[in-house]
């Protein structure tokens, strides 16, 4: 019976590297023998889980981030192609609204890489700080409002692209194939998690639209916000691939390729898929349910929370639940300690 441990991160309590050591404490108590796997589709964490498969920093250094101070960041070296985690500088983790932050700070960065990690992010400005940046100007009863962020959108009335200066070259990562806008866009799916209420959601879709609407009047590029894989990191997807002309692609499978993972899966028996929370997002291009897609194997599920409506995803699951939050690790424990009950009867 061969074994594989596949971990993404726990996003707020645990890293993918914490659980699997959780995880593999555990099993080796009960001397049940895994190989292990911290995972990504280029989101956050991505770094770290990237460097844990040996490939090396390519340079470190000190900039901005969307609250406004600084940060040491890094990027890698995959196979010979600069990598960058965004979510490093837009993270999740921001102190402030996301309503009051935007990508400007991406700018710097940029310029030293060639394949964007996105996902993770706190950001929900679809790109406009960057566009900003760039030289595309928001207007507001003839004034330039200068580095705009969402709570900006509303007054701004035109757009000027007479500087616009929209020379970047990026391979960029998508971590789910959700789309921009639409009736499942990316706002109604991570919204919640942002900081987003209903009301503001709907708020919020009818401005990008609108500034969408803006844009492509005056750079007629015929965008679509509809189309998969254009609601990462708040719609950073959209702006890169269809106004900035970046080639997107999906991060789980950069990922699954970049480190040969994809080539050991048929190696295993049985999989164990270890998540913060799976639901019907985890379907959509992110890195476990296109590991699932790829695995032939009884598969369980490990991880703090599961919602997804569809119960029979999995052969079992074992959830750390509400207790997780405020305890995840002894709440790890203890769902470990019940997998490996039901593991020890194969």
């Amino acid at each position: 019976m061969n074994i594989a441990i596949f971990s993404d991160k726990f996003s707020g309590t645990l890293s993918a590297i914490e659980v699997l050591d959780i995880v593999r404490n555990k099993f080796v108590d009960s001397n049940i023998n895994a190989d292990y796997f911290s995972i990504t589709d280029g989101g956050q964490e991505s770094t770290e889980i990237f460097k844990s498969y040996d490939f090396k920093i390519f340079e470190s250094l000190e900039t901005l981030n969307c609250d406004n101070s600084l940060s040491m960041v890094e990027s890698v070296d995959i196979n010979g192609n600069i990598f960058f985690e965004s979510a490093q500088i837009i993270s999740i983790n921001s102190n402030k609204k996301a309503t009051s932050i935007n990508s400007a700070c991406l700018y710097e960065v940029i310029e030293k890489t060639e394949t964007l990690g996105t996902g993770g992010s706190k950001t929900i400005d679809f790109g406009i700080g960057l566009l900003s940046k760039l030289g595309m100007e928001f207007i507001s009863n003839g004034e330039v409002i200068n580095n705009p962020v969402p709570e900006n959108f509303s007054f701004i009335d035109s757009i000027k692209t007479t500087n616009f200066n929209p020379d970047v070259e990026l391979i960029v990562l998508s971590d789910t194939s959700i789309p921009l806008l639409g009736e499942n866009s990316a706002f109604d799916v991570f919204g919640p998690q942002k900081g987003m209420s209903k009301e503001d959601i709907v708020n919020h879709k009818l401005e990008v639209e609108r500034l969408i609407t803006l844009i492509d009047k005056e750079l007629v590029l015929g965008v679509n916000p509809n189309e998969t894989f254009s609601g990462a990191a708040g719609g950073l997807t959209f702006t890169l691939n269809q106004i900035l002309g970046c080639e997107i692609k999906s991060g789980a499978q950069y990922f699954l390729e970049e480190t040969n993972l994809i080539s050991k899966l048929e190696n295993y028996d049985i999989g164990i898929f270890c998540e913060g929370k799976f639901d019907e997002s985890s379907l959509e291009g992110k890195i476990i349910g296109e590991l699932l897609k790829k695995f032939d194997g009884d598969n369980f599920f490990l991880g703090g929370q599961y919602t997804a409506k569809n119960k029979n995803i999995f052969v079992n699951h074992f959830e750390c639940g509400a207790k997780g939050i405020k305890n995840p690790k002894e709440s790890l424990q203890i769902a470990t300690t019940e997998l490996i009950k039901v593991l020890q009867k194969y």
